[in-house]
């Protein structure tokens, strides 16, 4: 089952898509982990159980604070890889070597080995799915001890290969994800008609696919009409975000229109204060309370899944 509300993480690291002055007065108040945990802890108490985390490197200490927290055991890690900007600036600092290194230094030798053998075969062989799962298992190398949820290919990745036409890279990521770590493999991407289309050809049907969307457009691709067509007409499992376009809609009015729409299976909400937390999690609860979600064209035979 997926939760029905996400809390985010680009608060917690200082991510504002409308305006770097607010993302960085975020980042320097969420620098006190302790503030984070109390976010984390309060979204918990208003029924937020699960939460969106992606590998950037301040995740990492939000993750060592999880595993301490008993109460928190059950949170549900929905791990979004690579967090892309992370490995620019490493490469620039560092150097690839070094990325791999510091990115394996709380695994053991045998894991090492195992992803590196891994690895130099596919170079060897040129085998491209080999390269691709260690690279993963190297993202997810000090978060797999979270209860992950899902795991959610960047959309910097994601459409790229969807440049590149090749979705047979996705097939690779889907089985290595829910073989390999017992969690739903999940996609986020710009462009949900396409993603869902790549996806069909390889056999990855009714995909769990995050995406923004909210009724002025903000962020939608490749534009809210055809967005809209394709939750009526697709079937697809949508984790909603941007909802709020960055503050141009608010919550009232954002969640209206959201859960008018089909195929919504989750939001995920990013709260910096209590009080935004308490109005924003208690108008989405009570959409939930009534939402079905139908797809329009799907009828009777959606019906009959939606209650199984």
């Amino acid at each position: 089952m997926i939760d029905q509300i996400l809390l985010g993480h680009n608060q917690f690291f200082g991510v504002n898509h409308l305006a770097a002055n607010a993302g960085n007065e975020r980042a320097a108040y969420f620098s006190d982990m302790d503030r984070i945990m109390e976010m984390i802890n309060f979204s918990y108490d208003q029924g937020v159980k699960a939460m969106m985390m992606s590998t950037h490197e301040r995740a990492l200490f939000i993750s060592e604070e999880l595993q301490k927290d008993a109460r928190l055991k059950d949170l549900g890690i929905y791990l979004l890889l690579p967090y892309a900007a992370k490995y620019i600036k490493m490469a620039n600092e560092k150097g690839l070597v070094n990325i791999i290194k510091d990115s394996l230094s709380d695994t053991t030798a045998k894991e090492k080995f195992g992803m590196f053998w891994r690895g130099s075969v596919g170079v060897v062989k040129k085998d491209a799915a080999k390269i691709i799962t260690s690279l993963i298992d190297v993202e997810m190398a000090q978060f797999s001890k979270l209860n992950l949820k899902a795991v959610f290919l960047h959309d910097v990745l994601t459409d790229l290969i969807l440049g590149w036409d090749m979705p047979e890279i996705f097939k690779v990521f889907y089985d290595h994800v829910s073989k390999r770590y017992n969690a739903i493999p999940a996609f986020c991407s710009k462009n949900l008609p396409k993603i869902i289309d790549s996806l069909e050809t390889v056999g990855i049907e009714n995909p769990l696919i995050m995406a923004s969307i909210n009724k002025i457009g903000y962020q939608v691709s490749p534009s809210l009409h055809a967005f809209e067509e394709c939750l009526r007409t697709k079937k697809v499992r949508l984790l909603a975000m941007s909802t709020l376009a960055a503050g141009y809609v608010k919550p009232k009015e954002a969640y209206e229109y959201l859960y008018s729409l089909p195929n919504i299976e989750s939001t995920v909400v990013g709260v910096s204060k209590k009080h935004h937390a308490t109005e924003t999690f208690s108008i989405i609860q009570n959409h939930l309370k009534t939402y079905k979600g139908l797809p329009v064209s799907n009828g009777v035979a959606a019906a009959a899944e939606m209650a199984v």
